[in-house]
């Protein structure tokens, strides 16, 4: 057998899903002082509440807060529920099979969950979509399963390939009696082996064809053993069976709930504005570079279906280029390699990606209005004193997207001119994200999620509340599919005016401007109205209906996004006045991790610090 190791790079929380939560993420909980790492196995419901199933180890004793990343941050996703499995007697479970001695190791928690909006049914990292459950009893179980081929995803060591090696293993003895395990499952031959972490996940029975195998849920994971193979240990995972759990608990499994979202929003926003923006590069020596590393900043235009993005994303540590500042730069760097936050969700990072420009003053003017009226007032002193005189004195509040953009922009051309083109893709790749963002209305507005100045507002509950990421998440992820095509066409259509640019306080300008031009074409007000029309919250009703109301716009919006991206990467191309000392070739992924990586490359910086760095 060929010898494998347990995965040492693991997937990071760079790769979970920003907005739904399903089968194979990870869970958190406390114990006792430490943080307890385990896998979602999958959603369950009594008929009345919908649960998480996992281990009950994770899930602690009942009512214990369980936490899971969620829009980017560790959240609380439910409690601990009271239906819970530690062992059983072998022959209570398995009557007609002798065993009086014997013990059947179950170790099968419940999570009540918060909100079901949350979640997802599908299962991270595994195509294919799953069928019904193996209902497996005393009739049905078989040694024809032994070495039958199943596949899961764990939360610390990612895809995992394995066969059933053993029914009914016993894994421990103790005065007498004997503690069993329902299911022994070996790694395959070359593919990672399992690890702690890993505990709770779903492990799915694989038949019919190869290539597009159907996935019957068949295990949950609660465990391993090493094993030796010659002079090679293995890991080999222990195993409960789903159908067993749920019939103890009483509870049916839920397959078709969210089934069709895809849980990167994020990424797929920004990679398809990348990726239309390169498609709007003038023909020549930039378009060419730009194209030939487009899987380094995005995904070609044939990879940008939900699935294709979702099995990108499960393998590997690179991030491609466009989300790097909300997958790496808003982490810690405990967590993650490149990191740049000092504190869970706190950072200098988070207000480089939006700017409330159209909050009026006392006159009625607005930080935007006022921006525009002269090229002068796109100056950090000038937006400092703004700030300053309405009252904002705290840097991490006071958004500076469009100096972000100077500040990369400027990277960019002294890239060039260093004849750099490995630091020249990664500023370039990164800009996507910011621009991304700028065409988003709710971005540039003090009403970026409702109206919190409303009359009656408190600091918990205000009109509005949930519409950034209702709308920016989960709408566009439920209508990736319909979204997606229309991204390109309306980059051709798009005929705003782009003011020109010719160095990073002109990019910094447009950028104002794309804000401006994206107000126009979907107020903040509008989308705000709508929302609270629809019932506020995240039901498929809101999100379908906000979708009818505004899908097209939001084509038109990430339209405009790519064509400004493409102006501003031209810009500077023509600024620097070089070419690009290879041609057109393709940047290995890690030379461009260790840039981004790095701390000092276009360095976070709040805007009152970030003068200095502009040219």
């Amino acid at each position: 057998m060929q010898e494998t190791e347990p995965s040492t790079n693991a997937p990071t929380d760079t790769r979970w899903p920003s907005t739904y939560i399903g089968g194979g993420c990870p869970l958190l909980a406390q114990a006792q002082g430490v943080e307890r790492t385990a896998s979602v196995g999958c959603l369950v419901t009594d008929g009345h509440t919908t649960y998480a199933l996992t281990n009950r180890h994770v899930c602690g004793e009942p009512g214990s807060p369980v936490k899971a990343r969620l829009r980017g941050a560790v959240a609380e996703i439910g409690i601990a529920s009271e239906r819970q499995l530690t062992r059983e007697p072998f022959t209570s479970v398995f009557p007609e099979f002798p065993g009086s001695r014997s013990y059947l190791t179950l170790d099968i928690g419940l999570v009540e969950v918060h909100d079901v909006n949350d979640w997802s049914s599908q299962p991270f990292g595994i195509e294919g979509t799953p069928e019904e459950i193996a209902d497996l009893n005393e009739l049905s179980l078989s040694l024809r399963l032994v070495d039958q081929p199943v596949t899961a995803f764990g939360s610390a060591s990612g895809l995992l390939d394995g066969t059933i090696k053993a029914l009914f293993y016993r894994h421990k003895s103790l005065a007498g009696y004997d503690y069993v395990s329902q299911f022994l499952i070996a790694p395959t031959s070359g593919s990672t082996q399992t690890q702690a972490g890993d505990s709770g996940t779903v492990w799915y029975l694989k038949s019919g064809d190869k290539e597009k195998p159907k996935l019957h849920p068949l295990a949950v994971e609660w465990g391993g053993q090493t094993l030796l193979e010659g002079d090679k240990r293995l890991n080999y995972a222990l195993a409960t069976g789903l159908s067993t759990a749920c019939q103890l608990l009483d509870v049916d499994l839920v397959r078709d709930h969210n089934q069709g979202a895809n849980p990167y929003w994020g990424q797929t926003g920004h990679y398809s504005i990348a990726t239309a923006a390169i498609e709007s590069v003038a023909n020549g020596p930039l378009r060419e570079f730009m194209k030939a590393n487009i899987e380094r900043i995005s995904f070609r235009p044939d990879e940008l279906t939900p699935q294709q993005i979702h099995a990108k994303l499960a393998n590997g540590e690179f991030v491609e280029l466009a989300d790097v500042p909300d997958l790496v730069w808003k982490k810690t760097p405990a967590r993650v390699p490149g990191g740049r936050d000092y504190a869970q969700n706190a950072g200098p990072e988070h207000p480089t990606h939006y700017a409330d420009i159209d909050e009026p003053n006392a006159n009625g003017k607005t930080l935007r209005d006022f921006t525009l009226s002269s090229i002068d007032n796109m100056s950090v002193s000038v937006w400092l004193k703004w700030y300053a005189d309405e009252g904002q004195a705290d840097s991490r509040s006071e958004g500076l997207l469009p100096f972000r953009v100077w500040q990369i922009f400027d990277e960019m051309v002294r890239q060039l001119k260093a004849r750099d083109d490995t630091r020249f893709l990664c500023a370039a790749g990164v800009l996507a994200h910011y621009v991304g963002d700028a065409c988003q209305p709710l971005h540039g507005s003090y009403h970026a999620d409702g109206y919190r100045d409303a009359p009656g507002a408190t600091s918990k509950t205000w009109p509005g509340k949930g519409v950034h990421s209702t709308y920016e998440d989960k709408m566009v992820d439920r209508h990736s599919t319909e979204l997606l095509p229309k991204i390109a066409p309306q980059a051709k259509r798009f005929e705003g005016a782009i003011p020109a640019i010719s160095n990073g306080r002109d990019a910094a300008f447009a950028t104002v401007t794309l804000m401006a031009q994206a107000a126009d074409m979907l107020p903040s007000s509008k989308l705000i109205d709508e929302y609270i029309r629809l019932g506020g919250g995240s039901s498929a009703k809101v999100v379908d209906g906000l979708w009818n109301a505004f899908g097209d716009d939001t084509a038109r919006l990430m339209g405009a996004g790519a064509r400004y991206l493409a102006a501003i990467w031209e810009a500077a191309f023509e600024k620097a006045d070089t070419s690009l000392p290879s041609g057109a070739r393709v940047i290995p992924e890690a030379e461009l991790a260790k840039v981004y990586q790095n701390k000092e490359f276009v360095p976070s910086v709040t805007l009152d610090k970030i003068a200095p760095l502009l040219e």
